[in-house]
């Protein structure tokens, strides 16, 4: 497996690499990463990442994080996805959403 310090040696200076090259830095990057190789043996999935100073932190999520973001992401959606007076958002809809919020 080629390392980020190969793929660089390799492909040269980073202004000068095609979209291609920088997919495949970031494809070189990921596996080299060991908390995606900790997402495998737990049966977790990587939900996103962050940068944490010079650091790019991955975010790990079960199954049951996936799907409960998933829900909270198309409820916040619903409710500002549009005003209940453009005819975007009906007012019982907005209403249901926050019930099912409130819980």
């Amino acid at each position: 497996m080629q390392t980020p310090d190969a793929f660089r040696a390799a492909h040269g200076d980073a202004t000068t690499w095609s979209p291609a090259d920088f997919d495949g830095y970031e494809h070189t990057l990921e596996a080299t990463n060991p908390a995606y190789t900790e997402a495998i043996a737990t049966g977790r999935f990587v939900f996103g990442c962050h940068a944490e100073g010079d650091q790019v932190v991955v975010d790990l999520a079960t199954a049951e994080d996936l799907a409960q973001h998933h829900q909270t992401a198309d409820t916040l959606q619903l409710l500002f996805g549009g005003t209940t007076g453009s005819g975007k958002t009906s007012q019982a809809a907005v209403l249901a959403a926050m019930q099912r919020l409130a819980g």
